[in-house]
């Protein structure tokens, strides 16, 4: 018996071992056991505890000795072991259940380890020296290990990963039955690491955050070399990715002390900006709201990141177009540059389109010259487009990324000039307008997810003026959107209006404010509301038998001093001296109100002339649900008919 409290050869470490070689009774040949403690493959991480093994030796004429038997680890069957010696070559081959590892050397040659269908449980000390934040949750893997000779340790590798799952902890980083031909080459010294990797992926699903990839049928591949000197946190001077015919990129990458990730440059191209969004962007888009946007055409660019935030950006388009499902805004004919750094050089660009539209109104074709200095990227020149037989004009536009602590920022002034109401209100489905209207709006600045309108907008609308002030909206394009403004209304044209409506008709001016509007998701949740008609207008102050019927049904009944209802129907209008309604919107109730008292209730028209008529609101509060119904039911001529 051979006791050795420690040994090593090679790739193969052991402790603890003891050796005998014993005569079986019956004259069957010498038996060769042997027992260890423990046997390692450091280079793999690989560790075995309560080995033993037995075997017969046979000696051939070559002097070529081979010794194969069962193996138990801790007591339990775990295959078959197999050594084979001689002069020219060594080997030691385990396998069973269809898994195997085996460890050769040959003379001139370097340690070599063949790995078949190996659990990389078994590898996980190996693999989280690599990478400590993952964490390997299922796979097996194939290949071979070769271990030429150098100082430190020196891995060469082809290997096969089949069923690879693995995640991180902070969840930014994810596999499932990932597919993975690989090539290793990895160099730890005194003079620090070296990776090199060359490889694939051909099935699974892979999470980068914010990129999701469902791999496709044809498979990707990527190469990765990294280096890190002593003290010093991994560099990457170069990296590369293919997906044939709809993206290939590459660049450089370095990490900080933690593994976060601190410079990333790349250079990029795509013949499929379709294929391009769904394999790659649904991810990084969704959280802007435009996870489901639709690209086509081509594209390509450079953009460089590094600790301070966006460095370069540079992007160009070939016949590409972008269209929005929701329908807020789609591009077509897309085709140019644009030019941006975060340094003081000045860089020129232009995108053009052949046909664009904003929430399904038509732009003509136009173009966007830009001008990059100074970190911000500005718009060089107005732009100019027709729509909807008007104008728009995009005066200012300046774009400044996220540097530091400072957030991304984009600051823009417009106008519009004479846009047909008709064509707008058949565009947006409202009730059918007449005339023009025009705006402006001064300065619109986004920020920290919200924008706001510093100067108000400013609109002309049915010949009088309509202004928004301390206009601001939350998440415009995440989950439910709010909307914060004061307005007031000035002189609106009561005849058109009302007669688009299906109100009845109105002539007279309208003037009124909404203090403290706000919107969640588009629709109101609170303001103080007051709308009177103007008591300076020198012309006509009418108010149609329809009108007056469904002003009644929305001041809970009321008609009053002056007509019996059953008259009523054979007026077809009436002289009025003022109408006015007031509404605070407040928890889903709204609390209603006119130009005065009236007895219980409150004045909403007061009559002038003869036939004279009032119009007298007895409900004050009102679910704001059945108001709006009330709404709907007026203006599809479902109000309430006097007998």
């Amino acid at each position: 018996m051979l006791r050795i409290g420690r040994i090593e050869a090679g790739p193969v470490r052991g402790r603890q071992l003891e050796l005998r070689l014993s005569e079986p009774v019956g004259g069957a040949g010498p038996q060769l056991s042997l027992s260890a403690a423990g046997l390692e493959l450091p280079a793999l991480s690989l560790r075995l505890r309560g080995l033993d093994w037995a075997c017969q030796p046979v000696l051939d004429a070559g002097q070529r000795l081979r010794c194969e038997g069962e193996v138990r680890l801790a007591g339990r069957p775990q295959g078959r072991l197999a050594v084979d010696l001689s002069e020219a070559a060594s080997r030691m081959d385990w396998s069973g259940g269809g898994r195997g590892v085996a460890v050769a050397k040959e003379r001139q040659s370097p340690w070599r380890i063949d790995l078949r269908q190996v659990p990389l449980r078994w590898l996980e000390a190996f693999l989280a020296s690599l990478w400590p934040e993952g964490r390997i949750a299922e796979g097996e893997v194939s290949g071979q290990v070769r271990l030429p000779e150098a100082a430190g340790l020196r891995v060469e590798a082809e290997l096969r990963f089949a069923g690879l799952g693995f995640d991180t902890p902070d969840g930014r980083f994810a596999g499932a039955g990932l597919s993975v031909p690989l090539t290793l080459r990895y160099h730890d010294a005194a003079g620090g690491q070296r990776l090199g990797l060359e490889g694939g992926l051909t099935a699974g699903e892979l999470l980068v955050a914010p990129v999701y990839l469902a791999v496709p049928a044809s498979g990707v591949a990527f190469a990765l070399e990294g280096e890190a000197p002593p003290g010093v946190p991994w560099r990457f001077p170069r990296w590369a990715f293919r997906d044939a015919g709809v993206l290939e990129a590459s660049g450089d990458a370095a990490l900080d002390a933690t593994g976060e990730l601190v410079r990333l440059s790349a250079d990029w191209a795509s013949a499929d900006l379709r294929l391009l969004a769904e394999r790659y962007l649904g991810g990084v888009l969704a959280p802007t709201g435009f996870g489901d946007l639709q690209l086509g055409g081509r594209g390509g660019g450079t953009f460089a990141y590094d600790e301070e935030g966006l460095r370069r950006l540079e992007l160009e388009l070939g016949n590409a177009r972008a269209i929005d499902p929701r329908g807020r805004f789609s591009l077509a004919g897309v085709e140019g540059d644009l030019r941006w750094s975060r340094d003081e050089a000045v860089a020129d660009s232009r995108l053009a389109w052949g046909a664009a539209a904003l929430y399904g109104i038509g732009l003509d074709a136009s173009h966007l010259d830009f001008r990059s200095a100074r970190g911000q990227l500005d718009l060089a020149s107005p732009m100019r487009t027709g729509v909807l037989g008007g104008e728009l004009r995009l005066e200012r536009f300046q774009w400044r990324p996220p540097r530091g602590t400072a957030p991304l920022r984009i600051e823009m002034g417009l106008a519009l000039e004479r846009l047909d109401l008709g064509a707008l209100s058949q565009r947006l489905g409202w009730p059918p307008f007449e005339g023009s209207v025009g705006g402006v709006l001064e300065q619109a600045v986004y920020q920290d997810n919200r924008v706001v309108f510093g100067n108000g907008l400013a609109m002309t609308l049915f010949g009088g003026r309509v202004r928004l002030d301390d206009l601001s909206v939350e998440r415009p394009f995440g989950i439910a959107p709010s909307l914060a403004a004061n307005v007031r209304f000035d002189d609106i044209d009561l005849s058109p209006l009302t007669r688009a409506f299906g109100f009845g008709e109105i002539t007279g001016r309208l003037d009124g404010r909404l203090r403290g509007l706000r919107l969640v998701d588009w629709s109101p949740v609170a303001f103080d509301a007051r709308l009177l008609t103007d008591r300076q207008w020198k012309g006509r102050r009418r108010i149609s038998q329809r009108a007056v019927q469904d002003i009644s049904d929305l001041g809970g009944s009321g008609l009053v001093a002056g007509l019996q209802a059953r008259l009523l129907r054979t007026f077809d209008d009436f002289g009025y001296e003022r109408i006015g309604i007031g509404c605070v919107l407040k928890d889903n109730r709204c609390m209603m109100s006119g130009l005065k008292k009236r007895g219980d209730g409150f004045l909403i028209v007061e009559g002038r002339g003869l036939p004279r008529i009032e119009v007298v609101g007895f409900r004050r509060e009102v679910d704001w649900p059945t108001l709006v119904d009330r709404l709907r039911a007026a203006t599809r001529g479902e109000s309430l008919r006097i007998e």
